[in-house]
């Protein structure tokens, strides 16, 4: 039995041992063979036996599509009478043959069948051929009944068995995908509480002491308490933004990822890093963020954790004057940060952080990219984002 194998729905048929299309082969076979010798009868001029018996037959092979007994019964009556009355019975007994093997790789049982078709054509032969019980031709329809009922059958059988493994490889794919889908919400859940033990205290207890230094600090230090008031304020945006994080991490991530962050936000975050003296020049549309168009969620998150972290390496390794663009292309959004360098900066080739693969990855996932120019003097990435987050322009 000739079987392929298929990686997750289990192994199939090889196509010529499908159950559905090998009896469209023997439909067609015995209609063939009904056509010839119906064809034959009427050139040659032979008794209608003949042909009454082939109609008959050809009448018991469509009934067998629908009532199967009762059309392999024509058939064999068909055949039987061709034996009895007619010229010639070879084609009838034929199709028998064939009948038997389609109503069985349908479903009907093997020895029921068989013994419809093969006692009435055996006796039918045997009185023709006048050759008694051990008639050889009598027996040969006999045994090519037989084999024709046990061929169906086996057909059938190792197309329920393998219909049985296939469904069995799939319940096992989906068990597999429960387990690993059970096992990536577990480590969301450990994330979600290391997350909230150690970084969501830690970020609580500066937030405190910032208060706390902010109160004790005299009148005549107002800098100090200005920069001390947006430190806090700045701790308390991480903190909002990490409970935000963890209410993402414990539910799942079907919920908006634009609360976490979003585009639009673009305008605060650079009154921040000018509130804590870092130079931006903003190059935004005119009346941001209200003339954006519609941008997804997950877009609008990208391009704002790009220009976040854009500006925080800018501020970490350049020196002067930081410049941020957004800008609309067509269905594109642009964000681009530039800033220049200082003269003792490595190249981004020879650094060794997350930052550029972080954009990197941010931007492929919602089918964008990221563009860096890297040159002594200069750095500037661009992210270029379809606003719908579809592939890559």
């Amino acid at each position: 039995m000739s079987v392929r194998a298929s990686t997750d729905e289990g192994p199939h048929l090889t196509w010529f041992l499908r159950v559905d299309l090998f009896d469209r082969v023997v439909l067609l076979l015995s209609i063939s063979a009904l056509i010839v010798q119906g064809v034959l009868a009427i050139l040659a001029d032979r008794d209608p036996w003949t042909l009454a018996a082939t109609v008959a037959a050809a009448a018991g092979v469509g009934l067998a599509r629908r009532r199967r007994a009762l059309g392999l019964l024509l058939v064999v009556l068909a055949a039987v009478g061709a034996a009895l009355l007619a010229t010639e019975y070879i084609a009838p007994w034929t199709v028998v043959v064939m009948t038997l093997l389609s109503v069985t790789l349908r479903g009907t049982p093997a020895v029921p069948a068989a013994v419809l078709a093969t006692l009435p054509v055996y006796g039918a032969i045997v009185l023709r051929e006048g050759e008694g019980f051990g008639s050889g031709m009598a027996l040969t329809a006999v045994s090519l009944c037989v084999a024709a009922a046990a061929t169906g059958t086996a057909l059938r059988a190792q197309a329920r068995f393998l219909e049985a493994m296939r469904q069995r490889a799939l319940d096992a794919v989906a068990t597999r995908d429960l387990a690993v889908e059970r096992g990536i919400a577990r480590e969301r859940l450990r994330i979600a509480q290391d997350l909230h033990d150690a970084v969501g205290h830690e970020i609580a207890v500066v937030g405190m002491q910032l208060g706390a230094a902010q109160v004790q600090v005299t009148d005549d230090t107002g800098a100090a308490r200005a920069s001390m008031q947006g430190a806090r304020e700045g701790v308390q945006r991480v903190l909002r933004e990490t409970q935000q994080i963890l209410d993402i991490l414990r539910h799942g991530a079907g919920e908006d990822t634009g609360a976490v962050a979003d585009v639009r936000h673009l305008g605060d975050l650079v009154e921040t890093l000018r509130a804590a003296s870092v130079p931006v020049e903003a190059d935004l549309p005119a009346d941001f963020p209200n003339a954006l168009p519609p941008i997804a969620p997950q877009v609008s998150a990208a391009a704002y954790r790009i220009a976040q972290e854009a500006l925080t390496n800018a501020r970490r390794h350049g020196s002067g004057r930081i410049a941020l663009t957004v800008r609309v292309e067509g269905e594109h959004l642009v964000v681009q940060v530039t800033n220049d360098r200082r003269a003792d900066q490595r190249t981004a080739a020879e650094g060794s952080g997350y930052g550029l693969v972080g954009m990197q990855e941010r931007a492929t996932s919602v089918g964008g990219r990221l563009e860096i120019d890297d040159d002594p003097r200069r750095f500037a990435v661009t992210a270029v984002l379809h606003l719908e987050g579809k592939g890559s322009p």
